[in-house]
């Protein structure tokens, strides 16, 4: 009996909380769905256990929501990256764009769509979600998760719909930081910029 009561008492106090934190996930989302077009200076730290100093690279995201395009260009200590229209996803070497057919390279599209839009529906069938002040944290449900242990975003405390700074634990201990400035919100992009 005093089991029972114990529960009892854990879910009549857990739930409200639950409730509250689903409610300030689903504003959040709600915020970030005025987002149409985005365009951020990135630093990336790749920090490596075989390393004793973290491997950076500099470069610009441009992300149009309506068209469903993105360019991830790294222009520091080499110009490269990846650019998605629709249903393509393209390789970029310098000035060159070399389509990317594998099925693996789908899926890597579509979970850049899922993230850059923070689609929770769909981020939540994979991950506990916890959103505190200006932080939502992403943990794996299974625990044995071969890429992602962790995953953190910073929200700036003026415009929570600026991402300031992403961080991706791996379960061997090693994390790559996406550190983002110079972030606006709704610009317009030109075509020559996909």
């Amino acid at each position: 009996m005093k089991y029972y009561l114990s529960l009892l008492l854990c879910l009549l106090f857990t739930l409200p909380w639950a409730q509250e934190a689903n409610d300030a996930l689903q504003n959040y989302a709600k915020q970030i769905s005025t987002v149409h077009t985005l365009q951020s200076n990135f630093i990336e730290e790749k920090h490596l256990s075989l390393l004793s100093e973290p491997i950076q690279s500099e470069g610009i995201l441009s992300f149009n929501k309506n068209t469903q395009q993105l360019r991830w260009q790294y222009q520091k200590p080499f110009e490269n990256g990846f650019l998605i229209e629709k249903n393509k996803v393209y390789r970029l070497q310098g000035t060159t764009k070399k389509p990317i057919e594998s099925a693996m390279g789908r899926l890597f599209m579509a979970e850049m769509l899922v993230w850059l839009t923070l689609d929770f529906d769909s981020l939540q069938k994979n991950y506990s979600i916890t959103l505190n002040g200006s932080e939502i944290t992403f943990v794996p449900y299974h625990k044995e998760h071969k890429v992602v242990k962790k995953i953190t975003v910073c929200l700036e405390a003026k415009d929570p719909r600026i991402v300031t700074q992403v961080k991706m634990e791996e379960p061997s201990g090693d994390f790559i930081v996406w550190k983002f400035n110079n972030t606006q919100i709704n610009p317009t992009l030109s075509t020559e910029v996909f």
